[in-house]
């Protein structure tokens, strides 16, 4: 109950320090047959107070009445800060009024300078040199599977204990791959498998299914909007369920098919390229989920960045611009080569720290002779084993 008080004064005092701005904001309905009816209004912004001084002022007023460990504050604060702007994105997006949130579950989030572990035992400052708790989880379930791991933060509930637990994993760092992210694949170049293309239609069409049914929902919606509202909801969280699941099963087998690598990815701004894309592309543009798949596989592998200008689009050989032909690209120095392949592999020399500008023939492709950057085709392609735990090769 303290901790909940502690808590809710915090959201309070954020609440009285945020500052309201007025911002003009499109909207749209449709009108069916296609056609969109367009308006303007004007929305109150929120933007809450993040400054160090601020954050001092809280804290210490936060401390004139607690009697328990100080740590406690500090955990209250981030608590309310992570809630506030989970209550903003809702309200940007017109699912929450503008309501201050109000804390009514019972937790206590504890930091790990709160904590003293040995072994299984997990003991718990309350109050310093005075009040302590103890946790023991050698007789649960998953004690042999989690045994010499590092215990992060944890989570008391009024019945229950949320335990967070890693493993540190050594890691050679020797070998880069590189990964160009197209609409329907991930096409990846590792120095020894050379190109791996990993299919992601099947993403695509769990998004495009539930998208028709949603978009002929919205179109009926006027009839009868509280059944109609209950079926988006259901058929919304389905999406939403069945892409999650794609997705961590995909960044399990990525990192189990390419062990103690870096992965380098392109730093995408998908909301760029919305900018000169027609309705339709932006649309199929809208359903890639190129961060989620990074930010899914960065909790499992090492993960590289580097600029994407040019990487589809420039020759390795010789670095001129290269010419576009149904999916091939074309150089005036004979280079010629698949788009796809192209990017994962200027991906990789760029992950390398290698400009690409052209360079030395030998240096282009470790693993061929002379270098030659030829033709070709996969030398596998393989997709998501929604039943499995590696990926499976797509039959030709």
């Amino acid at each position: 109950m303290a901790y909940r008080r502690l808590l809710q004064q915090a959201i309070d005092e954020i609440w009285d320090n945020t500052v309201w701005k007025e911002k003009r904001v499109k909207h749209w309905y449709s009108v069916g047959k296609g056609k969109y009816k367009y308006y303007e209004t004007t929305r109150l912004i929120p933007y809450f107070p993040k400054s160090s001084e601020f954050k001092r002022e809280l804290r210490n007023k936060l401390l004139q009445n607690w009697s328990f460990a100080k740590h406690y504050v500090d955990s209250a604060i981030k608590t309310a800060y992570s809630i506030l702007e989970s209550w903003r994105q809702n309200y940007l997006k017109g699912r929450r009024k503008r309501k201050k949130p109000v804390v009514k579950r019972k937790f206590v989030r504890v930091k790990t300078t709160l904590m003293k572990v040995e072994g299984s035992k997990i003991r718990i400052t309350i109050k310093p040199r005075e009040e302590y708790l103890e946790l023991d989880f050698s007789g649960e379930w998953f004690y042999e599977r989690v045994k010499g791991w590092k215990v992060g933060e944890l989570v008391i509930r009024d019945k229950d204990v949320y335990l967070a637990f890693s493993e540190e994993v050594e890691f050679s760092g020797k070998i880069k791959i590189g990964i160009d992210s197209n609409l329907l694949s991930l096409d990846v170049y590792h120095p020894e498998k050379g190109w791996v293309k990993v299919d992601l239609s099947e993403l695509h069409r769990i998004s495009e299914t539930y998208d028709r049914v949603i978009d002929r929902l919205k179109s009926i919606q006027r009839k009868a909007p509280k059944r109609i509202g209950m079926l988006l909801k259901k058929y919304w969280v389905r999406r939403r369920n069945r892409i999650e699941d794609f997705l961590n099963k995909l960044s399990v087998q990525l990192s189990r098919e390419f062990p103690d690598t870096i992965f380098v990815f392109e730093d995408l701004n998908k909301f760029k390229m919305l900018e000169n894309g027609s309705k339709r592309f932006n649309r199929k543009l809208s359903r890639a989920t190129w961060g989620k798949i990074v930010r899914k596989l960065s909790y499992r592998v090492p993960i590289e960045f580097v600029n994407p200008a040019g990487t589809s689009s420039t020759c390795p050989k010789c670095g001129n611009k290269l010419e576009s032909r149904n999916g091939l690209v074309v150089c005036k120095c004979g280079f010629k080569s698949d788009r796809q392949f192209l990017g994962a592999f200027n991906v990789f020399v760029r992950g390398l720290g290698v400009a690409l500008s052209g360079g030395e023939a030998r240096d282009l492709l470790p693993n061929e002779p002379g270098g030659e950057l030829r033709l070709m085709s996969p030398k596998s392609v393989v997709s998501v084993d929604l039943n499995g735990r590696t990926l499976t090769p797509t039959p030709p």
